[in-house]
This record gives structure tokens, sequence and C-alpha cells, in this order.
């Protein structure tokens, strides 16, 4: 059996976590695949930023260069560098949440993190998504939409969702 449980980092995406432990503990050998997913466009290259010096002064007027800006990792390393971060978290949870399990991690680069939620699942041939929503109503629900509901839509697979804390 397999699973696949998005996590966004949240405190909230955590509160499906006793009931993944849950499943490992009615499914023996259950693999569990944790995955996050991010939106390249959100990732920026970190920016040296110079002190500014004064070159010289004009009558009565100091005058002052104020250097751009100098790109000191590119949005490319800035990718990876977000992909390692998020392995480990990945990782952290995995050993702090599910020891002992067959547990797997993934990161997804993508703007739409439902469609690679769905996408990874029928990469993996999941027989279970397993998340929490964050339980959004009436005005941000309808301008945010929900990734939970999405996937419940949109998947063909069963979900299991719990309600975030």
């Amino acid at each position: 059996m397999r699973a696949l449980v998005p996590l966004d980092g949240s405190e909230t995406a955590l509160a499906i976590m006793p009931a993944v432990r849950r499943l490992a503990e009615m499914a023996p050998g259950i693999a569990l695949h944790l995955v996050t997913v991010l939106d390249p466009q959100a990732v920026r290259g970190r920016m040296e930023r110079p002190v500014t010096e004064p070159l010289g002064a004009a009558v009565g007027t100091a005058t002052i260069r104020i250097p751009a800006p100098r790109l000191i990792e590119s949005h490319g390393e800035a990718i990876a560098r977000k992909s390692i971060e998020w392995r480990e978290k990945l990782e952290e949870v995995a050993r702090r949440e599910l020891p002992g399990t067959d547990t797997h991690v993934h990161i997804e680069w993508s703007h739409h993190t439902a469609k690679a939620i769905i996408e990874l699942a029928n990469e993996l041939d999941v027989d279970v998504i397993a998340m929490a929503t964050h339980g959004r109503s009436g005005l941000s629900h309808l301008l945010a939409g929900s990734v939970a509901e999405e996937v419940i839509r949109d998947s063909g697979r069963p979900v299991l969702v719990v309600r975030g804390r």
C-alpha cells in the first residue's frame, strides 16, 4: 500500500499526522510519501546590498552614490537551495512523526499545488492521499479555493481529509 501526504510546512497541515500514524498501524509495510509543492515564482535569488559611500561634495551638498544590489544567488541556485531546505524539513517530520515507517520525501515545483499533488499521486500510483485542510470558508474560500477540495474532485483516488488545527 502507498499513501501520499501533502504538507505545506504549516501546523494546520501537520494535523493529518495522527491519522497517517493510524493508517501505518493498520497497514504494516505501507510506503508513505511526504510531499511539498513549491511555487518557482515565489523563490528569489539572494542579493547583496552594498553600503553606500560618499563620493564627494558639491557646494553645500554631499553627493552619494547608491550602488545597485549585486546578485549573489541565481534563481536556479535559489531553487536548488529551497529544495534542499524543504527535503530536510520533510525528513525531520518523517523522523519525528513517523519513526520506523517506510517514508519517502518529494519536492515538487509547480504554480498549481493541487495539480502537482494529483500528478505525483498518479506517478506513484498511490492507494490514498491523506491531507489536512485549512478549513477556509466564506469569501476566503471563494477567492482562494481549496487545494483539498480540488484534489478530492479531480484525483480519482480515495482522499483522507482532516480539518486542520
